[in-house]
């Protein structure tokens, strides 16, 4: 039985849900790590929707973020992210984040973050569970910026995670960006070459 990771969904429906740590079984907007996202877009939009890369060179580049935006397919988020491996022909999914906006109004993100949590508590009955709050957002050089987040770390390294995106008004006016709540699946292959890259 799959279990949707979807903000609203969260807040009613877990008697039903399995209590696992098989990260494969949770979904977002119906997308499952481990998974390939052609039953949900077609390549060309995929390819067109890759926003950014971890080194400036694709062909020898592990992984890349493909973005999309006000999906008339997505029933909860406002925008998805994706990680996948830019010559995989499969398109399998190593990492997803939904997000949803909260325009001017952070407090109400806080609230929902901490109901939504305590909801994966109940789930993720076996991870390690951590909480970060108002940690600096390196995006935004003015320092300004902040994050907030609880987090779930499951025995195979992969890991979820629920956040609060607290943006400064000039970075918001600057890049467009919003402060938004987003919930997060994270592959163990990827969490470990994340980390590697970045020594």
């Amino acid at each position: 039985m799959r279990i949707f990771l979807a903000v609203l969904v969260l807040i009613f429906s877990f008697q039903s849900w399995t209590k696992a740590d098989d990260i494969s079984e949770f979904e977002i907007e119906g997308i499952s790590v481990g998974k390939s996202i052609l039953s949900h877009f077609s390549k060309e939009d995929i390819n067109n929707n890759i926003k950014w890369e971890y080194n400036n060179d694709r062909k020898n580049n592990n992984f890349v973020v493909v973005e999309f935006y006000n999906l008339e397919s997505a029933e909860f988020y406002h925008g998805m992210q994706v990680v996948i491996k830019p010559n995989d022909k499969k398109y399998k999914a190593y990492a997803i984040s939904g997000a949803m906006l909260y325009k001017n109004n952070i407090n109400d993100c806080y609230v929902k973050m901490y109901d939504v949590a305590d909801q994966l508590s109940k789930i993720f009955v076996t991870a390690n569970k951590e909480e970060s709050m108002k940690s600096i957002n390196k995006a935004d050089k003015s320092g300004k910026s902040t994050f907030s987040g609880i987090y779930f770390y499951f025995s195979d390294g992969g890991n979820a995670s629920v956040q609060c995106y607290d943006f400064s008004d000039v970075y918001s006016k600057e890049t467009g960006t919003e402060d938004n709540l987003r919930v997060s699946i994270r592959s163990s292959e990827y969490r470990k070459w994340y980390f590697s890259s970045r020594k």
